[in-house]
């Protein structure tokens, strides 16, 4: 029996305990990741924690909606059972039947037929997975040319990497850069800021920086850890960096320390061509994850939300 539990009322041992033994190895669902990505989020339960679906959840005009917070590439099904087809559609129904829109991620590989669900769109989205459980050596024979050239070059110019950075020093580096060309809120620097430290609280997050000529910080790059992955979650670089093949470097460098170790390195997608590109470079193989689009809404309002 799948149940519509509101946040307050959930059980969230038994629920982290179902996160933790999904075979996915996501740290979006565990609820302390979720408690500071969003304000406010509840799950539907199958049984005694079998398997959990989180979601964020806000209102606006009145109107509830299921939608993916910031820093939340999937979010979809966490189960520590072996879960049959029938069993996803009845949860989508009940996602369905909790609210009156929806626009949500499923977990890599779980794709589910919508066309018996009215007001239900989806879309496939791409990520990126590169298994690192081998020796380097052989991770090396996948690279591409040019992701060799580029890690050949980031070698010439006396980078080097630090581990102990705060994260502050990660974001004014992506403020000054990226962001200034997105123009971000501050609210997303506040939050995304107070990820990092909680992941690193919590042992779970690593932050690599590179410094170049004169000791100047030139890229970096923020890690979430799992029992079988780690997830590059958030990166920054500037025009030396760019320039210096830094990005490469880091990566690089990275694998070469968690080669062997059991892991999957996951660059979180992307739908973009030159991003797909830059990761497949180092090997990294497609998987696909769903996007569901639910309208429930009365008809006048739905039209205005297409």
């Amino acid at each position: 029996m799948i149940k519509y539990v509101k946040h307050h009322f959930i059980d969230k041992p038994k629920y982290d305990h179902c996160i933790k033994l999904d075979e996915h190895g996501l740290t979006y669902g565990f609820s302390w990741y979720l408690d500071t990505v969003c304000e406010s989020w509840d799950a539907l339960v199958l049984n005694d924690y079998d398997a959990v679906w989180p979601l964020p959840v806000r209102r606006k005009f009145g109107v509830k909606y299921f939608f993916r917070p910031f820093a939340v590439q999937q979010l979809g099904i966490f189960s520590k059972i072996v879960l049959e087809d029938h069993q996803y559609t009845d949860f989508v129904r009940a996602m369905t039947e909790a609210c009156q829109f929806a626009d949500i991620y499923l977990n890599e590989n779980q794709l589910v037929a919508i066309a018996d669900t009215p007001g239900m769109q989806t879309q496939i989205n791409r990520n990126y997975l590169l298994d690192i459980n081998t020796s380097y050596r052989q991770i090396y024979h996948g690279y591409n040319t040019n992701t060799r050239r580029a890690i050949k070059k980031s070698n010439e110019q006396d980078l080097q990497i630090f581990e102990h950075d705060s994260p502050d020093v990660l974001m004014d580096l992506f403020r000054h850069n990226k962001g200034a060309e997105l123009k971000l809120s501050e609210a997303f620097y506040r939050s995304f800021k107070k990820l990092m430290f909680q992941a690193l609280h919590r042992g779970v997050g690593k932050l690599w920086t590179v410094y170049g000529a004169g000791n100047r910080i030139c890229a970096g790059a923020f890690f979430l850890e799992s029992k079988s992955r780690s997830t590059l979650l958030f990166t920054g670089l500037d025009e030396v960096g760019k320039s210096s093949r830094a990005m490469f470097f880091l990566l690089n460098e990275y694998i070469i320390l968690h080669s062997e170790k059991g892991k999957l390195l996951d660059f979180e997608g992307s739908n973009d061509a030159g991003v797909a590109r830059f990761y497949q470079g180092f090997g990294a193989r497609e998987f696909n994850y769903q996007q569901l689009k639910y309208n429930g809404l009365p008809m006048p309002l739905r039209w205005l939300k297409k």
